[in-house]
């Protein structure tokens, strides 16, 4: 046997290098099993998700609009009023044939109402401010510490359970008096007060019968009542007995309806006993017949019986509301949360349209005072001291050699721009050269072309540059609103709600961001993060403004990186190695750019 094997081994050789073909695609199969058999036994892939994260800081957030136009002369300009009202200040130093600075005060005009204006604004924002004030005390109350456990939830549960208890115990009342009622009763209707061989019921029918047939609808009514009665009596008082102060809420429930049915066909037993009784004393007395005296002690006593049993339906009739109103108050309790929070949420867009409506009269304020928008020599002046004006009032006429960069925008674009805003022109022909300029100019109407409608604006030279030259095509990027020291975020961590409302996601524990490390690859947690909700307002190219929701230095998930882990196993070792890595947004991010961002602009 073992000079066949060896005899095969050297025969192994020449059979190899007879069919080399064969032979060479049989290896490389073999290569190919071995290696992906390694990867499939001895290798594992996992996902590491690594959060990137940053925090609100303060800065400034600066809105533009862009647009692109062509250079002029500025041969003849007029400047006009912003805001109507008394000239009250004219400056002596505006003539005609003087020369005059761009920047410099010509007139002002009243602003007393405008300032009243102003601090009405300032007692708005005072009064919004305790409105949501009291809009989030209101919430605070009905949710508590626990959002996953409400207060006013717990709250109404509890009532809801002393409610049980106080059913309960009213059902045990009740049955304090039924005994004795039912007793009674039973005594006064088939008791043989008057003679043995007759019940009661009966001496009282056929006493009054020869006079009034009446009396035996009497009898019936009061004695299918009292059978009535006695029957639901005696089952209500077998499971009253078989329950407790400790049953379940149905059973408790099931306990009162019963009681308050059966309390009431025993009041309207005793009634119909009393209109027995009753009916046979007005008989008697309708034919001079002497009462006896025991026919008004019964009454009596039935009527003082059905004081009680009344009393008792009424307790069970409120008792049985009280559960009523506590399960309705439970079912109502998220509904209350959620008004709630609709009402923190009007009252916070109150006081941020009441701060935008101060920072817009605020900003207005500044037409009160007219300023020369470019340098020249004065060619008209078409005011005095004391002469009221109107928004778009020409006020003097100014001659200069200065350019302007004359620009135009659409309709969506021109919404916010107004005289004063400043801008940054650069030139398509002149490489790096940026000027900057003050919007002196805008159309009150805009022009149609092919159903779009546009609107010219003009934007003066800050300073002059002999390369510029009349003609030549400009950019301009014009600040729209700006917003300084605020609460700000990178636009792309802010995330929108399918219903306008805007997150951030955050994770449980605070991490040190300026740990290099950190910064770069990002934190592993072991709980996903959550959701918080913010209000926003303006936005730029990068960041957002936060309103509400946060505080400077809260540290925000800004994306998530996920990479692809392999591990290698083997007898003698564990070895692991990093194959792949993604990064992956979470969310709706936000649009970048100060005309497409979030609302609140």
């Amino acid at each position: 046997m073992i000079q066949k094997i060896i005899n095969f081994l050297k025969a192994v050789p020449g059979a190899i290098w007879k069919h080399k073909i064969r032979s060479s695609v049989a290896l490389i199969i073999l290569i190919v099993a071995v290696y992906y058999g390694y990867n499939y036994f001895f290798t594992k892939t996992e996902t590491e998700t690594r959060y990137i994260l940053t925090s609100v800081s303060k800065g400034t957030i600066t809105t533009t609009v862009s647009g692109t136009g062509q250079v002029e002369s500025a041969d003849e300009k007029t400047v006009n009023a912003e805001a109507s009202g008394e000239i009250t200040y004219l400056n002596s130093n505006v003539k005609v044939g003087e020369t005059i600075t761009k920047g410099t005060l010509i007139a002002s005009i009243d602003n007393t109402d405008a300032l009243k204006t102003i601090s009405n604004d300032k007692t708005t924002i005072e009064n919004k401010e305790d409105s949501l004030e009291t809009a989030k005390m209101t919430l605070d109350d009905l949710v508590g510490t626990d959002e996953s456990n409400p207060t006013v939830k717990q709250d109404a549960q509890d009532d809801l359970e002393k409610a049980y208890e106080d059913g309960y115990n009213t059902v045990s009342s009740a049955f304090l008096d039924l005994p004795t009622i039912m007793k009674d009763l039973d005594n006064i209707l088939y008791g043989n007060t008057y003679t043995t061989y007759q019940d009661n019921i009966d001496y009282y029918t056929y006493g009054a019968y020869p006079y009034d047939e009446s009396a035996l609808v009497y009898k019936t009514n009061a004695k299918d009542a009292y059978e009535k009665a006695r029957a639901a009596y005696d089952t209500n008082f077998l499971n009253y007995k078989s329950s407790s102060i400790y049953s379940e809420t149905a059973t408790i429930d099931s306990l009162i309806s019963e009681s308050y049915a059966t309390t009431k066909l025993v009041a309207q037993a005793i009634k119909d006993a009393i209109n027995l009784v009753q009916f046979y004393e007005d008989t008697l007395t309708d034919h001079n017949i002497e009462i006896p005296n025991t026919a008004d002690t019964h009454i009596s006593s039935l009527s003082s019986s059905l004081n009680t049993a009344n009393s008792d339906v009424s307790s069970l009739f409120s008792t049985t509301n009280t559960i009523e109103s506590k399960k309705e108050a439970i079912e109502d309790s998220t509904d209350q949360i959620r008004t709630a929070k609709l009402s923190v949420k009007s009252a916070e867009q109150a006081l941020q349209n009441a701060k935008d409506t101060l920072e817009d009269d605020q900003d207005a304020l500044s037409d009160y005072s007219i300023y020369a928008t470019m340098s020249g020599i004065i060619s008209a002046v078409n005011i005095e001291k004391g002469d009221s004006v109107s928004s778009g009032t020409n006020v003097v006429t100014i001659i200069t050699t200065s350019k302007i960069a004359s620009i135009t925008l659409s309709e969506t674009d021109i919404v916010g721009i107004k005289v004063g805003n400043t801008a940054t022109i650069t030139f398509d022909a002149i490489e790096n050269l940026e000027v900057q300029g003050t919007v002196s100019e805008v159309d009150a109407s805009g022009s149609a072309s092919s159903g779009v409608v546009s609107y010219g604006l003009e934007i003066a030279f800050d300073t002059d540059d002999d390369n510029v030259k009349a003609g030549m095509s400009v950019s301009a990027i014009i600040a729209t609103n700006s917003k300084e020291d605020v609460l700000i975020l990178p636009s792309t961590a802010v995330k929108e709600n399918d219903n306008g409302t805007y997150y951030v996601q955050v994770l449980n524990d605070e991490y040190d961001l300026t740990n290099r490390s950190i910064a770069i690859k990002g934190v592993t947690s072991a709980t996903p993060p959550t959701k918080k909700t913010i209000t926003i307002g303006l936005a730029d190219d990068t960041n957002t403004e936060i309103t509400s929701g946060l505080e400077e230095g809260d540290q925000i998930v800004l994306r998530v990186s996920s990479s692809t882990t392999t591990s290698t196993t083997s007898s003698s070792s564990n070895k692991s190695s990093s194959n792949s890595s993604s990064i992956l947004n979470t969310g709706g991010g936000m649009p970048s750019g100060g005309a497409g961002g979030p609302p609140g602009m």
